[in-house]
Order: structure tokens, then sequence, then C-alpha cells
């Protein structure tokens, strides 16, 4: 009798704890979905593996989305000053607007006026209007901040995914690709006063935050990436 109490306990408990965690049971089976746009992510097999989908959709996706889809920074910054959210409808990306920020593929072209290199989330402030002060900070990594990168992306939503976990392994994928295939082969001496192009993601700070890129693509005045 204490035995078979015992086993009610626990399961009772287990199912407690499932429904709190809002998670649910589901079988060992294989199983896509379409993330929008084709792309296909495999995750309730268990075999999801983010860096391996990244890879993949990086040259199928990704880099032909910024190359046709950027818009001009300066462009897309003063519609912000004006409306913020008519700029997001117009120019960015948001799955669910009221609950998330809009992120905004972009193009921009400036001056270096300052560089942190040597810190591990290493960044330069470019000045894009010749004003001398800096519009937007990008960043140079290792470690990059945030994920503007997969959030501007409409092909790959949050609801395509089991949970936030996953998603979130996409995020920081996609971080360590472009670092890994870009941002580690960018000069980091003297790059104060040297232009640069870049193309990439922001997501819309906060009123009196910086502006904070993450290029997906980055290119040094004379070629050098």
């Amino acid at each position: 009798m204490k035995t078979r109490m015992g086993v009610l306990v626990a399961v009772s408990m287990a199912g407690i704890l499932l429904a709190a965690g809002g998670c649910k049971i589901k079988k060992n089976e294989p199983s896509t979905k379409k993330a929008g746009d084709g792309v296909e992510i495999f995750f309730d097999n268990g075999g999801f593996n983010a860096d391996e989908f990244i890879a993949k959709a990086w040259s199928e996706k990704i880099e032909p989305y910024f190359r046709d889809n950027a818009h001009d920074f300066a462009q897309v910054r003063a519609a912000i000053a004006t409306d913020a959210q008519a700029a997001g409808k117009k120019y960015g990306h948001s799955e669910n607007p009221v609950q998330t920020p809009w992120s905004f593929p972009v193009r921009l072209q400036g001056t270096v006026i300052d560089a942190n290199t040597t810190s591990r989330a290493a960044f330069i402030a470019v000045d894009t209007d010749g004003d001398g002060k800096a519009d937007a900070k990008v960043q140079l990594g290792p470690v990059i901040k945030g994920t503007s990168l997969r959030d501007v992306l409409p092909f790959i939503p949050f609801s395509a995914f089991k949970n936030q976990i996953e998603y979130a392994n996409v995020g920081r994928a996609l971080n360590k690709y472009v670092y890994e295939a870009t941002l580690s082969k960018f000069p980091r001496d003297n790059l104060v006063g040297k232009q640069i192009s870049a193309a990439g993601a922001f997501t819309l700070p906060a009123p009196g935050q910086e502006i904070t890129i993450t290029p997906a693509e980055i290119t040094l005045a004379g070629g050098a990436q």
C-alpha cells in the first residue's frame, strides 16, 4: 500500500512540474516544420543541430536576405526618429510587435571614430553623416551581444521551434557563424579614421540608447574584410 501511494505521489508531482513548465511529453519520432519561406527545421527527434542549420541556411537564405533587403541606414534612422512603429512596419521585422521590438536589416557606410578591439566584446563606433559623432556601434566580437541577426529574419520565427532553448541556440549559432566566417578576419589595428561599409541588423533600442549593429558582412575601404 505504501509503495502504491509513493508511486501515485511521484506521478502527481511529475504532472505538476510538467504543467508548470509548459512542457509536453512527445514521442521520439522524426518530424519537421516549415519556418516560413520554405526553411525546414528539425527538432522533435532530438537531432536538430543549430550550428549545422545555420551553416546550411547561410548561403541559401541568410546571406541573400541581407543582400536583397538591407535598407539604407540613414533612411531607417530618420524614419525611426519620426515614428518608430511606422518605421518598423516599413523597414523592419518583428514576429509579434506587441511583445518584441522591431529589428531592422540595414546597410551603412561611414568613418570609424572610435574602436575598442581589445575587449572580447569588441566594437567600432561609426559616423555615417560626417558630423564627427557616432551614429551606430558595430559589433566585431568574438562576444556578440543580442540576437538581432536572428530576430530580423522572417523565415526563422520563434513559432517554428519547440521551445525557447532551441530558438536561443539558433541565435547563438548565427552569431558564432558570423564571427568565425567574417568578423574574425576583419582587421583590428589602427581603425580610427578609416572608412567601412557593412550590412547587418539592429534591434530598436530604448529611447536615448545607442544603435548597435551586428554585421552579416563588413568591409574596410580598399577591399579588406
